[in-house]
């Protein structure tokens, strides 16, 4: 239990100084990766053993593509509406979607196919939009307390109701978007549609980690290995692609910007 308590507020702290320090984009990257859900299923490991956390990580490979759905959903309707009409759209995609999942086989290759599908074309679509290339983040004084306590309980909870709503619904609802609907939802009730944007496409970036790391999770918990060699290797694995990958969509952002930069200016002179 108190390494339950410990750990949620040290990897919120890990978010906050990278939010401050490489601004939004990186600090949406890192709660979309399995910040949350990671914790929850080496807890859910070592209480349950490895074969129900294995089948829980399918679950979460699923869970991994609605947090996707859940940050472009928010992004898509945000343009156009208010916060409160942005985050109930999102949810509720995002439930609905996790409801669709239960019916879909408890397979590692059905998931990852799925779920890499999903975050893949999101991705496209997302970094296709029209944004600015730089977003400065928000940083709203109650925001860090919110998030420790949420996240905190958020874990207390799952790890111990799991053994009572089975390795199907401990694996998705540990993937409930829980930091990335409170940082995009402050960034958006303070004007910050930049900001908004580049967390919820950061959160995309980082489901993508998080299907790599429950990937390896799944595969790797049903072979002799100890547990936390495979969730020290699932981690390693998962930052390693996220690094990579995300590396290649900011220079996407930086192109789009400089594109939509020179048609504003081709424009004006057009208009002159």
């Amino acid at each position: 239990m108190l390494l339950k308590l410990i750990i949620a507020p040290l990897l919120i702290l890990l978010i906050t100084f990278a939010q401050k320090r490489f601004g939004s984009f990186v600090s949406g990257i890192i709660p979309g990766l399995p910040i949350t859900s990671g914790p929850i299923s080496y807890f859910i490991a070592l209480e349950q053993g490895k074969l129900f956390a294995a089948n829980s990580a399918v679950a979460s490979l699923y869970g991994m593509s609605g947090i996707g759905l859940f940050c472009f959903s928010y992004l898509v309707v945000s343009r156009r509406f208010g916060m409160l009409k942005s985050l109930f759209t999102a949810l509720s995609i995002w439930c609905v979607f996790s409801v669709i999942t239960l019916f879909l086989p408890v397979n590692i290759i059905v998931a990852s196919v799925v779920s890499l599908c999903i975050l893949l074309g999101l991705t496209i679509i997302s970094t296709k939009l029209n944004i600015s290339a730089d977003a400065k983040p928000l940083n709203a004084r109650w925001e860090l307390p919110v998030k420790m306590i949420l996240v905190t309980s958020f874990i207390v909870l799952v790890t111990f109701i799991s053994q009572h709503i089975g390795s199907a619904w401990s694996g998705l609802i540990s993937t409930f978007p829980v930091i990335l609907a409170v940082m995009g939802s402050v960034a958006h009730f303070s004007d910050k549609q930049a900001s908004t944007f580049k967390i919820l496409n950061g959160g995309i970036i980082g489901s993508l980690g998080g299907c790599v790391f429950f990937a390896v999770i799944a595969f790797m918990l049903k072979h002799n290995f100890m547990i936390w060699q495979v969730y020290a290797t699932a981690a390693i694995c998962s930052t390693l692609f996220t690094i990579i990958f995300s590396q290649f969509i900011n220079r996407q952002f930086t192109k789009q910007a400089m594109l939509n930069t020179k048609k504003a200016v081709l424009k004006i002179d057009s208009l002159g």
